[in-house]
């Protein structure tokens, strides 16, 4: 007897993963929040950098898929508010460093590669270093947005997000793979700050974590940070569910900070 009903507990669960899947990608999830990162404040000065900055992070953050074809150079320089000139220069650096590749004909178009090349841990470093940023006033950053976007989502997050932030959790949980991890984790809080029903917060979350998701993605893998950092998103998604704002904020807050502690524990 108690064989069928953990098989039937798991036919339920597999079912409602599915549902949820299908509400996932039908929803267009993912490339609302590629729009959101591209769609920051229109660069005045520096377009191309900020072009390339933008686009690659949408990438690295797994918002673009592999395989997956982009948005036509028009329509970037149109979610932009810059010329086609500027993004065709982007995409070609991107393809010269392995991050994108092109194909020609009907179905032809730029494309994400199969596999990104990493970046080491002392390029990042540099990179902050010379964009005259500290890995804490990132931190800073996000545990100020961030925790105020989770009182938020409590507040106003539909049925169906959270179920989606659902979805993204059991992934999580599902995925032994290092890299599908932090895609999955990115993903999770790029939905949270969503459920606000804002336009700025996304688009807010999703520069912050464009900032540091290249240092999370660079870190070394550890199973035991990963199923804390799961049990913490599980704990979050619950106070959202139950319309607790105090907990959700306070629950973002640990979460956070945990991962900060684990950043310049490394890094």
């Amino acid at each position: 007897m108690g064989n069928l009903e953990t098989s039937s507990i798991r036919t339920d669960e597999a079912e409602e993963t599915l549902c949820y899947r299908q509400t996932f990608r039908a929803d267009g999830a993912l490339r609302n929040l590629a729009q959101a990162l591209l769609c920051g404040p229109k660069p005045t000065i520096n377009a191309f950098e900020v072009t390339l900055e933008r686009l690659g992070s949408a990438i690295k953050m797994g918002l673009y898929e592999p395989g997956e074809r982009l948005p036509s150079e028009r329509e970037i320089a149109n979610l932009m508010g810059i010329s086609r000139a500027t993004v065709r220069e982007a995409i070609r650096l991107l393809t010269e460093q392995g991050v994108l590749y092109s194909k020609r004909g009907r179905r032809g178009g730029t494309f994400v590669a199969n596999t990104l090349p990493p970046e080491s841990v002392m390029n990042l470093r540099q990179r902050l270093q010379s964009m005259g940023v500290s890995l804490e006033e990132i931190l800073d950053h996000r545990l100020v947005v961030e925790t105020g976007v989770a009182e938020l989502a409590a507040q106003r997050a539909e049925v169906e997000q959270i179920q989606e932030l659902q979805f993204l959790v059991n992934e999580m949980a599902n995925t032994q793979d290092y890299g599908t991890y932090r895609k999955l984790d990115i993903k999770f809080h790029l939905l949270v700050a969503r459920t606000t029903q804002t336009n700025r917060l996304p688009a807010l979350v999703a520069e912050v974590h464009a900032e540091f998701s290249d240092l999370l993605m660079a870190a070394p893998y550890s199973l035991s940070q990963c199923l804390h950092s799961t049990a913490q998103h599980r704990a979050i998604v619950e106070a959202i569910r139950n319309r607790d704002p105090v907990a959700a904020r306070s629950l973002m807050q640990e979460h956070i900070l945990a991962t900060n502690s684990f950043l310049m524990g490394l890094l």
